[in-house]
């Protein structure tokens, strides 16, 4: 398993901001020890088809609302002697980039450093994302630290983190999760669509509707493979386990790797009426 390409891309620089409608609530507060600074934005979502949120440390949740603006909540924490300093230096930056609206967690700059010997570092503060959007709108997440969850979505959604586990509900769309040390839990709202999900440390969770149809390629290396799903035969009884085949047609497309975790698929009967 590669991964390289599992470690989130950070900072990128984005063109200039051309933003409609934006209504903001700063203000720093005491949390105890911590000190908090919120942020609260609302754009207009005409135009855009895809948002991309970039983050370091924090959580990131992604819902959905039946509304066509776009609305970015976060909430920067950060403790210590130098909290106060870290929260004025650690920016949210929101851009506008042709029909993609890019969410970027910026750190401070690194300190000048001589030989060994370093001034600073580049310690921020962590930041917690809750995301609401139309259903339909595109969405990439991309951070290091961090749980990351989605829900109600019916676009394409890719979710990538390296510490932290990924969860997704009553999702109706194509899917791609990374992770390194964390769970997979993934819900699709009825029959199962393309999905691709990778973890290193960390069982994955399928659960889909009885009539789904799809090709399966199902992996992991210390752990079992349990399918509620006749068809899925298991090679391998110690070791690396492997299952390879179609459930129905065939139609979508699922494909499972772990290293240090179990690897379900779960069938939902369809509701009684």
């Amino acid at each position: 398993m590669d991964l390289s390409r599992r470690r989130p891309r950070l900072v990128a620089p984005f063109a200039a901001l051309a933003l409609f409608v934006a209504v903001a609530l700063p203000g720093v507060v005491q949390a105890g020890q911590a000190l908090e600074e919120k942020f609260e934005k609302t754009y207009a979502g005409s135009g855009i088809d895809r948002l991309r949120l970039q983050n370091v440390n924090g959580t990131v949740r992604v819902g959905t609302w039946d509304r066509a603006s776009i609305r970015v909540s976060a909430v920067k924490r950060a403790k210590g002697s130098g909290a106060e300093e870290a929260l004025e230096q650690t920016q949210i930056r929101v851009t506008k980039q042709g029909s993609t609206l890019d969410v970027e967690t910026i750190l401070p700059k690194p300190t000048r450093t001589w030989g060994i010997f370093s001034w600073g570092n580049r310690a921020g503060a962590e930041v917690a994302y809750e995301l609401l959007l139309p259903a339909g709108l595109a969405v990439d997440v991309e951070t290091v630290n961090g749980r990351v969850s989605a829900e109600g979505r019916v676009a394409p959604l890719t979710l990538n983190t390296v510490n932290g586990s990924v969860r997704v509900e009553a999702h109706a769309a194509s899917l791609n999760v990374n992770t390194v040390n964390g769970s997979v839990d993934v819900a699709f709202a009825g029959p199962l669509q393309a999905a691709d999900l990778e973890t290193v440390n960390g069982s994955v969770t399928v659960s889909c509707a009885r009539d789904s149809s799809f090709r399966f390629d199902l992996q992991t290396v210390n752990g079992k493979i349990r399918s509620d799903f006749p068809e899925v035969s298991v090679e391998g009884k110690w070791g690396p386990k492997e299952a390879r085949g179609a459930i129905a047609d065939g139609k979508g497309r699922l494909a499972v790797e772990t290293v240090n975790g179990e690897v379900r698929i779960v069938a939902v009967e369809p509701p009684v009426r």
